[in-house]
């Protein structure tokens, strides 16, 4: 039977294109690592495939949340641990200060050590992490939380109540930090009043509460929750035998209590507190005063306690009234920095069995992705042998059968 020459050449040539493009198949699927090249290979196999890359990719910005939650975690515990060292050596310093044989100047003395405590404290309580972000300040990350108020001489917290959650899994988020406002501003503080302007010789007075039943029911009556010191005003009149105490900034500046008599150089008392003023009150004089707020900063108690230190001849059941406002008050600090130091503990601990189930997923996931579409090394080099060796076949015949004529045999 008659071959034509263009047949042979082409089933030669299409011999030889074969083997080379399964030589060149092989060779792709070592370079790239996978037996998967396109969809076609294998539709089943490359729909896990990108399934499992998903969740392989998914899992590793889980790990990169994990990792930055729990360096901001740890930083905040450093500083919540180093406020507590300090609030410590400020409660020392309290209860050292009750002792009966300090004079003004060694009560001085460690009022400057308690100023130091405050200055450090309040400097970590606007800490910082390593992006210039402020820790305690919630969603204001740039707004510095904590500053004292020149008007009313408390520390003011200028951060909101916002709490970041950080996504660890489809299914967990871990709230990031407590905002300033939850662990050191609101913090449980014994009621009392301040000194706030008189229109006669009344420059300041001593306070301390007598019966603090009757006192906390008359403060919860009058207090308004509100960011305007002002309208906590109470107005203490003269009228040159009775003192009667109204409400300011209220319209018709209503009496809250009294009337009842005055006796220059006596106390003033009403609703179970007592006033010791510094000088008398004459027909006329009125002595505005302020309700103190129910819950407050630690530094305030700080900076109240500091006050009582340096304020020279102060009588011994005032003084021994600040002294226990002050320890109740620094109690309460405490116990609430300690109960925001438990939850972040809490969360350090579901942080790290997050890190290590999401590790687990990842090296599962990772398994199974190179048993559906990892090359097998042994497989594919024992394929690339028998490929090569069927090309280089393929081209030796191709290269013998077009050399066949009826020249070749004349000689």
């Amino acid at each position: 039977m008659r071959i034509p020459t263009n047949q042979l050449y082409n089933q030669g040539l299409s011999a030889v294109l074969n083997a080379q493009r399964k030589l060149v198949n092989v060779q792709n699927q070592l370079a790239r690592e996978t037996k998967i090249l396109t969809p076609a290979d294998d539709p089943v196999g490359k729909a896990q495939t990108l399934g499992l890359d998903d969740k392989i990719g998914q899992n590793e910005q889980f790990q990169r949340n994990a990792n930055l939650l729990l360096n901001r975690l740890q930083r905040s515990d450093s500083v919540y641990g180093n406020i507590t060292q300090s609030l410590d050596r400020a409660r020392v310093l309290m209860v050292q200060a009750g002792n009966g044989i300090f004079d003004d100047q060694d009560r001085r003395a460690l009022a400057e050590e308690i100023k130091g405590i405050r200055d450090e404290v309040l400097g970590l309580m606007n800490s910082q992490d390593e992006n210039g972000d402020y820790l305690f300040a919630g969603f204001q990350k740039r707004t510095e939380p904590f500053s004292k108020n020149p008007v009313t001489g408390v520390y003011d917290y200028n951060g909101d109540d916002g709490r970041n959650q950080i996504q660890l899994s489809p299914a967990l988020r871990v709230t990031s930090l407590e905002p300033g406002s939850a662990t050191f501003q609101n913090v449980s503080a014994n009621r009392t009043v301040r000194f706030a302007d008189s229109t006669g010789d009344v420059s300041g007075f001593n306070a301390r509460v007598v019966d603090e039943a009757a006192f906390d029911a008359f403060h919860r009556a009058q207090y308004n929750k509100t960011q305007d010191p002002a309208d906590n005003a109470l107005g203490i009149n003269f009228d040159g035998a009775n003192i009667e105490i109204v409400r300011l900034n209220e319209a018709g500046t209503p009496v809250v209590s009294g009337p009842f008599p005055y006796t220059p150089g006596e106390p003033i008392r009403f609703e179970g507190i007592e006033l010791q003023l510094n000088a008398d009150l004459q027909p006329g004089d009125s002595v505005e005063v302020r309700l103190s707020e129910p819950s407050q900063n630690v530094l305030t108690t700080l900076d109240t306690f500091i006050d009582a230190l340096t304020r020279g001849g102060l009588p011994s059941e005032y003084y021994q009234s600040e002294l226990k406002n002050a320890l109740e008050n620094m109690d309460a600090g405490q116990a609430q920095l300690a109960a925001t130091r438990a939850q972040v503990g809490g969360r350090i601990n579901v942080l790290q069995n997050s890190i290590m189930t999401n590790m687990d997923l990842a090296i599962s996931n990772k398994e199974t992705r190179a048993r559906i579409s990892d090359v097998d090394y042994a497989e594919a080099m024992t394929e690339l042998t028998k490929q090569d060796v069927s090309l280089q076949a393929a081209q030796a015949t191709f290269t013998r059968i077009t050399r066949l004529s009826l020249f070749d045999f004349i000689r």
